[in-house]
């Protein structure tokens, strides 16, 4: 039951991130330095992005620990 479990998660989290990471686009900010003509270019995502990154990793790691784990085996006298 606890590899069920865990299976689940660690496919909830992967499908998860996927979409999250179609839908969410960062912004972009380019700044022109007009004495020597070079531009650069940072990415910014934004702050919920990465708590979902976050609570997706963890769910990840519980996961994966579920899928990993033995279970006991108990003995009925």
């Amino acid at each position: 039951m606890k590899r069920a479990i865990g299976i689940l998660l660690i496919a909830q989290a992967l499908l998860t991130y996927l979409t999250i990471h179609t839908i969410y686009t960062p912004y972009v900010v380019k700044i022109l330095d007009r004495n020597t003509g070079v531009t650069t270019i940072s990415y910014s995502y934004p702050w919920l992005y990465w708590l979902m990154f976050i609570g997706l990793s963890i769910m990840l790691i519980i996961g994966t620990y579920l899928v990993l784990t033995k279970e006991k085996k108990q003995i009925f006298n």
